[in-house]
């Protein structure tokens, strides 16, 4: 009896064990996650693979859209190879790489690392980026003030900067300087997207608005008139139907209770007040909105936008 007492107990533990043991092994049909170490190396160590290998992976990366991915494995061969004739071709596109990804104060730096090299080429392509990259974050005045034009560039940096103006809602400024650039020959490359924004340009002039003060004045005479000339018809019954009805309240019911009378009153005049300012914010709003869709389709139906420029740096040194 004791013996399989003992035996039970044995078992039992064995059959403990067991399960821990099972329970700590790892899932045959899951995935391993497998940790990878960035490992930094001297400038001046050979690298576990080489250049050639560093650029077809980087290339790879790219062309994946892993941009932030392939701008490491550009910058890793920059400094490691940075003797390399074609370092200056590889830290463009490191920059590149920071513009596609939305980064582009990062883009900036490394772009600027390019102006004061010797190869006028990069200094070109750099010159170009930099204003670009502050056109894509929205910020046109500072792309113009980043703009230094070179005998190399003259024809490219016209052509953004007929871009910038665009955005800056100066159709006529645009629409003169791509008349420009459509007279000069060198320009024949994107002759057709100049055609284009010229049309544009024109249609930008007669670009539909609303004036805030008219529409102020005109939800002021008839609640909800204003907001209807900015084509916003549902809020505009809104407005003339609770101003309306409020202000009819009260003055239906001044002479029976007055208190009653005068909280719909106030109502009223609160929204009556509401729809003036309201309106004029309608008409800021609407041309706001006018602006946006405009900008978008040109950007989306041009056939050369300004990104395509002076986006293809290669090397053409031999090592």
């Amino acid at each position: 009896m004791r013996k399989s007492t003992i035996a039970v107990f044995l078992v039992s533990l064995l059959g403990l064990c067991f399960s821990d043991t099972l329970s700590i092994a790892p899932d045959s049909n899951r995935a391993v996650e497998t940790v990878v170490e960035t490992v930094y190396v001297r400038n001046d160590t050979t690298c576990a693979y080489g250049k050639d290998e560093i650029i077809a992976f980087a290339d790879h990366l790219f062309g994946l859209g892993e941009y932030d991915r392939a701008s490491i494995e550009y910058l890793r061969y920059s400094f490691i190879y940075s003797d390399n004739p074609c370092v200056d071709a590889v830290l463009f596109k490191a920059g590149l790489c920071k513009e596609h990804a939305g980064d582009y104060r990062a883009a900036r730096k490394i772009y600027s690392t390019l102006l004061s090299v010797p190869d006028e080429r990069a200094n070109s392509f750099a010159g170009y980026r930099i204003p670009l990259t502050y056109l894509l974050e929205n910020k046109p005045d500072s792309a113009l003030s980043a703009i230094v034009p070179t005998v190399q560039t003259q024809g490219a940096i016209q052509y953004l900067k007929g871009w910038i103006y665009l955005h800056q809602k100066r159709y006529s400024d645009a629409l003169s300087l791509f008349e420009n650039i459509s007279d000069n020959a060198e320009s024949s490359d994107v002759a057709g997207s100049i055609d284009y924004l010229l049309h544009r340009s024109r249609q930008g002039e007669k670009l539909s608005r609303r004036s805030p003060f008219l529409a102020g004045l005109l939800s002021s005479v008839v609640p909800g008139l204003g907001r209807a000339y900015c084509g916003r018809w549902d809020d505009g019954l809104f407005s003339f139907i609770i101003v309306g009805s409020t202000g009819s309240l009260s003055y239906a019911e001044w002479n029976n209770d007055k208190e009653f009378a005068s909280v719909m009153a106030v109502i009223s005049a609160f929204f009556y007040l509401g729809n003036i300012y309201g309106s004029a914010k309608g008409a800021e709003v609407y041309n706001i909105e006018k602006d946006k869709i405009f900008w978008k389709t040109t950007w989306k139906e041009v056939p050369h936008p300004p990104t395509m420029l002076y986006s293809d740096f290669k090397c053409e040194k031999t090592e």
